[in-house]
């Protein structure tokens, strides 16, 4: 109705950092044999970067589960997290085809074979995409090892220069509660908050306490969604009076 097209565009099953770290660091190769067992075949992209990328790349992907990813009927796209440009990717691809192997392509240049390709998507503009490209052609690397994504506005007004993002922080899996974060090697300053989190003023400013040990009539957070429901529908103008007085706007 509005492109003139059956599908416009399209995507592929992706798994986010959440539903991999709720696993925990000690289950990781487990999550991502779970995403292969879900999509058994066609692309399928598979955050792999919620803790160490290249050892997940070794460990997990080239080791515990290589036999699963060369059989499988499709590509697996591995996606990193973070990490200094453009080393993060050329250290994901050179751990990757010591552990798969790689090709010539006709230029030259080195591919992974065609089940396995990496997907990096922070960080993403103009400047970096040229900057990324041109170390993957100096170091012998064919562009179509790489995908890209952009998960904020090319203006760099977005969660990474904000410092703000929505993760899971608490689970309760089969009756036992876990707590959830994110931990990257590659990039310390993504680390998330953990665990029941409660939002407290103390001192005149919004304190997040962890991992339970708040107090939870103080607790400022109120539930908006809850199983596929919306509770709360707050208004643009109505977000932005709270954003603006601060700590004099009582949350309701």
């Amino acid at each position: 109705d509005f492109y003139g097209e059956p599908a416009a565009g399209f995507s592929i099953p992706s798994s986010e950092h959440g539903t991999m770290m709720t696993w925990g660091r000690a289950g990781e190769c487990r999550a991502m044999r779970n995403v292969l067992e879900q999509h058994p075949e066609g692309s399928v992209a598979c955050a792999s970067g919620s803790y160490d990328v290249f050892r997940a790349c070794d460990q997990c992907w080239g080791d515990k589960l290589k036999r699963f990813v060369e059989q499988r009927d499709g590509c697996l796209i591995v996606r990193p997290s973070g990490g200094k440009l453009p080393s993060v990717v050329l250290q994901v691809l050179e751990t990757l085809e010591r552990r798969f192997g790689s090709t010539r392509t006709a230029t030259g240049h080195r591919l992974l074979p065609p089940f396995l390709r990496v997907l990096h998507s922070e960080g993403i503009d103009s400047s970096s995409l040229e900057l990324i490209l041109q170390a993957m052609s100096d170091g012998g690397w064919a562009a179509d090892n790489l995908g890209f994504g952009s998960g904020g506005l090319l203006q760099k007004v977005h969660r990474d220069t904000l410092k703000c993002a929505f993760s899971c922080s608490y689970a309760v899996i089969a009756g036992q509660a876990c707590n959830v974060y994110k931990d990257t090697v590659t990039d310390p300053a993504a680390k998330s908050k953990r665990g029941k989190l409660t939002l407290e003023a103390r001192r005149g400013q919004w304190t997040t306490v962890m991992e339970g040990k708040g107090d939870p009539t103080k607790d400022s957070l109120v539930t908006v969604f809850r199983n596929g429901r919306l509770l709360v529908d707050s208004t643009l103008a109505e977000v932005r009076k709270r954003s603006g007085v601060g700590l004099e706007v009582p949350l309701s």
